[in-house]
């Protein structure tokens, strides 16, 4: 083993320290001391390699919770989708129920189309009727004229007796 450059350190240490380093049986001041930096540099290794493996942890817990956080919230949206959906649906459905059947609509259909004719008819009818109404008066109108004429012509001979053409006094 390839011997390393020392370098000489002095240092004052409690008395009390000292004690309980002597009982942990090292042979030297200097096997005691070495071991001790030793176990230092192992904690500052430890401490070091903990702190990066805290840090790593530290994001990947973020890195986790921030995709925990964006996966509530995908599925906040899609049962808000899902809500949204099945109330469409039940519209849907209720319309439906609403809705008449198809077969009674088509026999309503034919229903009103037959009313529609009937109505067509009725119309020509009371055309008709009406013209006849026209006519009936017109008629009455001429009747009414001729009697008031004979009325007329009566009223007109009946005031003095006539007397016929060779009664001439």
């Amino acid at each position: 083993m390839p011997t390393e450059e020392k370098k000489k350190i002095q240092a004052w240490i409690p008395v009390s320290i000292w004690i309980q380093i002597e009982s942990f049986g090292f042979k030297s001041q200097n096997e005691a001391v070495n071991t001790a930096f030793e176990k230092l540099i192992e904690i500052q290794d430890n401490n070091q390699v903990e702190s990066k493996e805290n840090q790593i942890e530290s994001k990947n817990n973020q890195i986790e919770s921030n995709t925990i956080n964006e996966l509530r919230a995908r599925l906040e949206e899609k049962d808000t989708q899902i809500e949204k959906t099945q109330r469409q649906i039940k519209n849907m459905e209720e319309s439906l129920r609403k809705a008449p059947d198809l077969a009674e609509f088509a026999r309503l259909q034919a229903r009103s189309e037959e009313l529609e004719k009937h109505n067509e008819t009725l119309k020509k009818e009371l055309d008709k009727a009406s013209q006849d109404k026209e006519d009936l008066k017109e008629t009455h109108k001429n009747y009414m004229i001729q009697v008031q004429t004979l009325i007329n012509q009566k009223a007109i001979e009946a005031p003095g007796a006539k007397k016929h053409w060779w009664q001439f006094w």
